[in-house]
């Protein structure tokens, strides 16, 4: 095969083309690098904990100080802190709980305890009001008993009527307590079944001009002694004197004895009236 003109230009300007293009590639892809004995790649730790500038500083083989501090003081760990204050805070509560408790049977204890004084005080006082009034109402069976009459609200009135309660009186009379029939003149008695043995109540003096009545609290002892004589209620005369005189006729007067061994209290009156 005979190779004309255009067909060499053409092979040799293909040969050249690709001559160009190993070329080119072997200048840059195709450049192998041969290592160093001491593989890595260098990096710079640095010396300090803190630099400024642009430029890597002169290496000079020694090692700048380096800057320590001291290390923290060694902590409990967040877990057991947390737990810790956790615990204190459960312990706390039931602490208030307990105190809280604690104070509410207090509290209960003491109203209990002031509940039962009260009761008490309250049921020494009903004794005591009962214990008065039987000793009242024995004293008054005692002497009662004496005289022979009851204790009953009936016999404890006065007057000859079927029935009825409290005073028949007497329409002359001339005071307005004491026995419904006396022994005329100044004076009156009261004293249930009982009887002047000398007839007449004993009068004191009256000298002075005074009108009024003298009422004389006595004590007679079963006898027929007045053993004891005070000025009573209802009295309207101020007169000391006066009040003397009635006390000391009073304690003249002598009544029926009677069996038993009580002593009996009454009353005399005497009216003073300006003639």
């Amino acid at each position: 095969m005979k190779l004309n003109k255009d067909d060499i230009y053409g092979i040799i300007g293909s040969l050249a083309f690709h001559a160009i293009i190993l070329l080119i590639l072997g200048f840059t892809v195709l450049k192998a690098v041969v290592p160093e004995e001491e593989g890595g790649v260098l990096v710079n730790f640095g010396n300090v904990n803190a630099a400024a500038g642009t430029f890597e500083p002169k290496y000079t083989g020694r090692e700048l100080p380096q800057e320590t501090t001291p290390p923290p003081p060694p902590s409990a760990p967040e877990t057991s802190q947390e737990e810790l204050i956790t615990q204190n805070i459960e312990e706390s509560i039931s602490l208030e709980e307990e105190q809280k408790k604690k104070e509410e049977e207090e509290r209960k204890r003491k109203e209990e305890a002031e509940k039962e004084r009260i009761r008490r005080e309250e049921a020494e006082r009903k004794r005591l009001e009962e214990e008065r009034r039987k000793k009242e109402e024995a004293i008054k069976n005692r002497v009662a008993g004496a005289f022979g009459i009851g204790s009953s609200q009936e016999n404890s009135s006065q007057g000859d009527a079927e029935s009825g309660v409290g005073n028949q009186g007497n329409p002359f009379g001339n005071s307005d307590h004491g026995a419904n029939e006396g022994i005329g003149g100044m004076g009156s008695f009261s004293l249930s079944n009982r009887q002047l043995i000398t007839g007449k109540l004993a009068e004191p003096s009256y000298t002075e001009n005074k009108e009024g009545k003298i009422v004389i609290d006595i004590i007679v002892d079963t006898k027929g002694n007045v053993i004891r004589a005070d000025i009573g209620r209802g009295t309207t005369i101020e007169d000391v004197g006066m009040r003397e005189k009635a006390k000391a006729a009073a304690r003249k007067n002598r009544f029926n004895e009677i069996s038993g061994v009580n002593n009996q209290s009454g009353t005399i009156t005497y009216v003073y009236k300006l003639n």
